[in-house]
């Protein structure tokens, strides 16, 4: 730009110079030109009139005229001009002198002629001489002027043009600049190119990850720098900046592309490339936009796992395993092959867990998955299904084929000891085992056989295999179903159910009274408490839930009804449900919280109904219509277990909730794993942007407290607040009860 500038100045004023010197010379000779014209047409009219007025006297007299010279010196002096230096002469033919108005010339002079005619006749000639000083006086005059202008056009031109490309120049510069500078400072890498391909700029993030210097780069092929791949299949990828020129047109980059870095390491990358045009729409070049996604897919195969693995065991879920179960079924329906399935329930697995506490339960869990994954072939699928509950698909493996396997897995729980603080412990296995053909039926139907045939395997005596026969599937199937109905039914009539709380602490300033969860527990018939994860699954599996949250809803609006009535009120905020996803499927569920509500006089906004994300978005219209009649009445709703889900923050957009409740599995280990820690910090700032309150699950130390008090998650619960406790009024009225 500065060799432009210096360039710049000389060339304006030379040709402002030019143009000046133009305009000095054009008026002066413009006016020379015009005012000569006119003087010479003016002699050559006056000597014709001169010369008429001559020939009416000849005409009259043509045999004296020549003597008649007072009379034609008067004629000439009529016609000469008094203010301008001139002669008129009067000659014969033969160019004798007969009259004239004498005057004295210089050597600068115009001279005009006119014939003197009689009857026709040429006989003489009038001749007008005037001088050229006066035009050449005023022309010099005119000259002046001239140069005068000049020097104002050379002003003009030097000054206001050369300003006005400075300004534009310096508008040019400093837009450069700041698209410079916003190319430095945007995240996404920018590589721009020419129409050769050859690489023309890299901003720092695009010499970040190329490993090339902007100077290094500069000229170089495009492909040298940019070199992708396939990250799954290391095949090259077609260049993006190439298609972009060729086909003139917004490339994508292909799926799975990974950057080779100039000292080999492998990133992986996503955008584009687009040609870039000038303003006859001509393609000039390419501009290469890509960004780091390895955060990005790591926190997505992390998401992925999780939705599809058991957090605890790393076993895949209930959910994927019953996916993988339909698919197999599919297929031996189309293609009448033949697999087995088999349903895993532990034996004196309640021992560990009353004696040692869950930790230790869930530690034996571990391990035991690990020993039998071992036993089995890496195409057959285990899975945990919840609680001390086991499921294996055996593919291609038909019900004979299936014997060894089974029975090493028996024979593998069998040998299992699991210590524990110097106990150690032994558990046993209950195997169902369920032929899988043509013939079989739905998903359902094939689980459930395998379900009865399980607890067949324990009513025979525990720690053995039941294999399911067609013929007994109804027994079977009653046998399953009455043990957990009738346990259920039989603790609702005799009032075994019991209710806890756990208190949601808040962790921002101007947040008042009380804010807790209602939690079920139910007395087995020893009067021992059977923990929510051993009987909740077995009534959602067998419709029992509805019955239960009904009992939940009355029980829970009772006991807030006797704190409303008395000056404790005052400290209530929130109480929080739990409702199963069976639940809100019946219509009459919203009629029946309201009529509770009305009955013992709880107000509708210190109720908070908790749905779980998966239940939620398996039936996402009936879900969105249940919160929407409740909250037109008042009652406020949670989403609990958020970001289990792959599709959490889509789905969440159009479920109207109150409170977003971070998944545990994330919270827990927020301290130690950076992916989790994100996770948790992106679902709160996506909660805040909504406007919806965070509330962070399993806070089990006081330094997960201090770091999400520090992210600036609204509020708190886990054993790091405080542990259940037994609903009561009392209970809810003591400021004390909400404490660790």
């Amino acid at each position: 730009m500065t060799q432009f500038n210096s360039r710049l100045v000389p060339n304006a004023t030379w040709l402002a110079g030019a143009l000046a010197g133009l305009i000095a010379l054009a008026f002066p000779l413009a006016y020379f030109s015009l005012s000569y014209q006119y003087q010479v047409a003016s002699m050559e009219t006056e000597a014709e009139f001169n010369a008429a007025s001559i020939s009416l006297l000849i005409n009259a007299n043509p045999e004296l005229w020549q003597f008649e010279e007072p009379r034609l010196q008067a004629l000439l002096a009529d016609q000469t001009k008094p203010d301008l230096p001139e002669s008129r002469r009067i000659v014969d033919a033969k160019g004798k002198l007969i009259a004239q108005n004498q005057y004295k010339f210089d050597s600068l002079y115009l001279s005009r002629t006119a014939d003197l005619r009689d009857s026709g006749t040429v006989v003489g000639h009038v001749e007008i001489t005037r001088s050229l000083r006066p035009l050449l006086l005023k022309t010099a005059i005119a000259g002046l002027l001239g140069l005068l202008l000049g020097g104002l056009a050379f002003m003009i031109f030097r000054t206001y043009p050369l300003r006005a490309l400075k300004l534009a120049l310096n508008t040019l510069a400093n837009e450069k600049e700041r698209a410079e500078v916003t190319l430095h400072c945007i995240g996404d890498a920018v590589i721009t190119t020419d129409a050769e391909e050859c690489i023309e700029y890299l901003n720092p993030v695009a010499e970040q990850l190329t490993g090339w210097t902007n100077a290094a780069a500069h000229g170089l092929p495009v492909s040298q720098v940019f070199n992708i791949i396939n990250e799954t299949t290391g095949a090259p990828l077609d260049n993006p900046v190439e298609k972009a020129i060729k086909e003139n047109r917004i490339v994508p980059l292909a799926n799975h592309a990974a950057l080779i870095k100039r000292n080999g390491k492998i990133i992986p990358i996503e955008d584009s490339a687009a040609p870039i045009r000038d303003k006859q729409n001509q393609i000039i070049g390419a501009v290469l936009v890509f960004h780091d996604v390895s955060l990005a897919r790591a926190m997505a195969t992390k998401l992925n796992y999780q939705a599809s693995h058991d957090t605890l065991t790393g076993l895949l879920n209930r959910y994927t395993f019953e996916s993988r179960l339909q698919q197999v079924l599919d297929s031996a329906q189309q293609e009448n092959s033949h697999h087995t399935l088999c349903y895993l329930d532990l034996d004196q697995f309640k021992i560990v867990n009353d004696t040692c506490g869950h930790i230790a339960g869930d530690e034996l869990l571990r391990q035991l998955a690990v020993e039998l994954r071992t036993q089995i072939r890496g195409s057959d699928i285990l899975a945990r299904l919840g609680g001390d509950e086991f499921g294996l698909l055996l593919e291609g493996c038909s019900l004979d084929m299936s014997d060894m396997v089974v029975n090493k897995l028996l024979q593998t729980v069998r040998d299992f000891r699991f210590h524990w603080q110097a106990q150690s412990f032994s558990v046993g296995v209950s195997i169902g085992v369920v032929s899988i053909h043509a013939d079989c039926g739905g998903l359902m139907e094939v689980m459930r056989a395998a379900d009865s045939a399980c607890y067949a395997a324990k009513d025979g005596g525990r720690n053995r295999i039941y294999i399911y026969q067609p013929d007994d599937k109804e027994v079977a199937q009653r046998r399953g179903e009455m043990r957990w109905v009738a346990r259920i039914t039989q603790a609702l009539d005799e009032g075994r159910l019991r209710l806890y709380y756990q208190t949601i602490q808040p962790l921002k300033y101007g947040t008042q009274g009380a804010h807790y969860e209602i939690l079920l527990r139910m007395l087995d018939e020893e009067g021992q408490i059977v923990p929510p994860g051993v009987f909740i699954p077995a009534a959602e599996r067998y419709d029992l839930m509805p019955t239960i949250d009904r009992w939940v809803i009355e029980n829970t609006f009772a006991t807030l009804g006797k704190l409303y009535r008395g000056e404790a009120k005052k400290q209530l905020h929130t109480c929080s449900i739990n409702l199963s996803g069976t639940s809100w499927a019946d219509e009459s569920l919203t009629g029946f919280i309201c009529e509770m509500a009305g009955r013992y006089r709880v107000a509708a906004r210190s109720i908070c109904f908790e749905i779980t994300e998966t239940a939620a978005i398996s039936n996402l219209g009936k879900t969105i219509a249940f919160i929407r009649d409740l909250k037109q009445v008042g009652f406020r709703f949670s989403l609990d277990d958020f970001g289990s889900g792959v599709s959490s923050f889509g789905y969440l957009k159009q479920l109207p909730v109150d409170y977003l409740k971070i998944d545990g599995s994330f919270v827990k280990n927020i301290i130690n794993d950076k992916i989790d820690h994100a996770m948790v910090e992106a679902i709160n700032q996506i909660g805040h942007i909504m406007g919806i309150q965070t509330i962070a699950e399993f806070v089990e130390s006081e330094e997960i407290l201090a770091r999400i008090t520090a992210m600036g998650v609204d509020y708190a619960q886990g054993y790091a607040i405080a542990r259940p406790q037994p609903l009561d009024p009392i209970n809810l009225a003591s400021p004390m009860a909400h404490q660790q």
